[in-house]
């Protein structure tokens, strides 16, 4: 265990369990008193009592004439008044009670080599200053002061340089849409009366009222009739992808978010018998988080998000088709992960027929209308971090046209070219790429003169 004391005048440290307090030379012996732990102070002169202003933080026992036995019960700053045979005033001992910072010191450069991190105590609480190279050793450090039981704790620790993550994300979403259509659908006159059954597209569900109303048109005359019957097979399959590609700076443990989508007002109510108007945003969205951990080892807490409006209800307010993912991974820089196999699946099935007809075998073919629908819906996230670093000054960044400029009214006109790259330039002082005639061959013989 190691002390450190204090004088008004010279520091003393003390690296034995036992301090030497001569009252000629200092007046006030600040000791640093790790908690439940003690100390004996042997004092040049003789004490003949003393009295701590809290005994509940520090308390202090005579041994002899000129030793006592101080003893750190609990966080804080107290002081020890020492007092000779008769009453007189001889010393005094201002002890602070905390944390045991050099074995905390120890406990830190075991889990956190590379820190530079430096522990005291003010006022019984432990403080903390120095540098560390990034978020995730700061927060092993703090997780290690806690376990010390300190009631607070002064963090005064500087990122020795921030840390910037760029993270390129591909969010694909695959949606599969088939249906099937298969049925019969009749129709007629009677009497002049037209009525029709069965599935199409002028009557997709059929129904008993349909049939009904054709069999009393029939049974109220047989004369008259004329029957028509319309086939109705339909298939439909299509296939949409939503792919979206950001690519965000952020500083290490600072969230960056993007979306890539709009916003549609939705009336909310505003409990007065009101409507509000708010804007929910769609499309596709994302939130991440990194901290840069030792060995370019990056953390990422991911929530990629695409919505999109799948339909309306009677009071005109859309609907939205929500897919979400929460993840946190660990890469390296440069390392990238997937996350497949969402999928979500659906199929719908429906069949109309004629009562009891509809159920003969082969017959009830002609009297039955049938459709399926299934959709399919799957989403891939593939994320890549890496580590950046801003460019030095006088460095000039890139742009997408520094490798293209204007073209001129020839390359225009003549070339239909918008713009040109140093390349195609070259090719054309260089005649490259050009065989054969080229461009507009005009005769101007008039042909043999006698």
């Amino acid at each position: 265990m190691a002390l450190m004391l204090t004088a008004l005048t010279p520091t003393v440290p003390a690296l034995a369990q036992t301090v030497n307090y001569d009252v000629a030379t200092t007046s006030v012996m600040r000791i640093n008193l790790p908690v439940s732990q003690a100390v004996t102070v042997t004092v040049s002169n003789a004490i003949g009592k003393a009295v701590s202003a809290d005994a509940a933080i520090a308390d202090a026992q005579l041994i002899t004439n000129k030793s006592l036995y101080l003893i750190g019960k609990s966080f804080g700053t107290t002081t020890v008044n020492l007092f000779s045979d008769v009453g007189e005033p001889i010393g005094l001992l201002a002890v602070e009670v905390g944390a045991d910072t050099a074995d905390m010191t120890s406990a830190i450069r075991s889990a956190v080599p590379n820190s530079n991190v430096r522990v005291g105590t003010v006022n019984g609480r432990v403080r903390l200053s120095g540098t560390v190279t990034d978020e995730g050793s700061m927060q092993k450090i703090l997780q290690i002061v806690d376990q010390y039981g300190s009631p607070g704790v002064i963090n005064t620790i500087t990122l020795a340089g921030g840390q910037q993550v760029n993270l390129e994300v591909r969010i694909l979403e695959a949606q599969r849409d088939a249906g099937r259509q298969l049925g019969i659908q009749w129709g007629g006159t009677v009497g002049g009366v037209s009525a029709g059954i069965g599935g199409g597209p002028n009557n997709p569900a059929g129904g008993a009222a349909s049939f009904s109303s054709f069999a009393t048109s029939v049974l109220a005359g047989l004369t008259g009739v004329s029957l028509t019957a319309t086939i109705n097979a339909l298939e439909a399959k299509s296939l949409v992808r939503t792919l979206a590609e950001p690519n965000l700076t952020t500083l290490s443990g600072v969230k960056a978010s993007f979306l890539a989508g709009g916003q549609v007002p939705i009336r909310v109510s505003d409990g007065q018998g009101g409507a509000t108007i708010q804007y929910r945003d769609f499309g596709v969205r994302l939130v991440f988080t990194p901290i840069v951990l030792d060995g370019d080892r990056i953390q990422i807490h991911l929530t990629p998000e695409v919505s999109s409006i799948g339909a309306m209800t009677a009071a005109g307010d859309p609907v939205f088709n929500t897919r979400t993912l929460d993840a946190t991974v660990e890469l390296r820089d440069g390392q990238s992960f997937s996350v497949a196999g969402l999928l979500q699946a659906s199929s719908n099935t429906s069949q109309n027929q004629l009562p009891w007809i509809g159920d003969v075998p082969i017959l009830g073919a002609l009297f039955r209308s049938s459709n399926y629908q299934k959709n399919d819906t799957e989403l891939v996230v593939i994320v890549t971090p890496r580590l950046v670093q801003p460019a030095t000054p006088g460095q000039l960044l890139a742009t997408p046209l520094d490798g293209t400029a204007p073209a001129n009214d020839a390359e225009f006109f003549l070339l239909g070219q918008m713009e040109v790259t140093p390349k195609m330039i070259q090719n054309f002082e260089a005649g490259a790429g050009v065989i054969g005639p080229f461009g507009y061959m005009i005769d101007l013989s008039l042909g043999e003169t006698n």
